[in-house]
């Protein structure tokens, strides 16, 4: 299992392993400039709902919907099977061996996912809530994808989020005060 440690800088942090953790979310927080200002975008987040606690990497509210984003700075191959993720280890772009990732990265966005809707449910809130997982290492090759979530690489993160076509739109207001409700949760 890998151990997290914050990093300096405020909102991101780091695989104690590797440092490969703050590499991806940085990568993630630029992309996510791009999405454009109907949408709010939260990085760095530990959300209290439901009796529990998780940290997010970003979360992205907008009109159709609610985004929940773990970045994975992986390189390799990444299969996706029925019986979870399996990694080929590679040689990474810096001429060391990559360490092994052997935590299912889909198993944190089913936690990320209860603590969302637990606080969706408190406060009534309808809207689609979407958990992806994104990788965003350039050497990195996805096979196959999880059942349950979306597995995509960084550069069709911006556009997968913009075309989901959600069961219902939110409005300018909605999407402030989930933003706030959010925020109000969560350190």
């Amino acid at each position: 299992m890998l151990t997290r440690k914050k990093s300096g800088k405020k909102g991101h942090r780091a695989d104690t392993n590797n440092g490969y953790g703050v590499e991806g979310e940085k990568s993630t927080a630029h992309q996510l400039k791009y999405i454009g200002g109907e949408y709010r975008v939260l990085h760095g987040r530990r959300v209290h709902a439901g009796g529990g606690t998780q940290e997010f990497d970003h979360i992205v509210v907008g009109p159709n919907g609610v985004f929940h984003i773990d970045s994975k700075h992986w390189s390799g191959d990444i299969h996706f099977t029925g019986q979870g993720v399996e990694r080929v280890k590679t040689r990474s772009d810096r001429g060391k061996q990559d360490e092994p990732h052997s935590q299912d990265p889909t198993a944190q966005l089913y936690r990320h996912e209860y603590v969302l809707k637990e606080l969706f449910k408190q406060h009534r809130i309808q809207a689609d809530l979407v958990g992806i997982v994104c990788f965003t290492h350039p050497n990195c090759r996805l096979v196959g994808t999880s059942p349950a979530f979306a597995t995509l690489k960084l550069d069709r993160l911006v556009h997968h989020i913009k075309t989901y076509k959600p069961k219902r739109t939110l409005s300018a207001a909605e999407v402030a005060s989930i933003e706030k409700l959010i925020k109000d949760n969560s350190k």
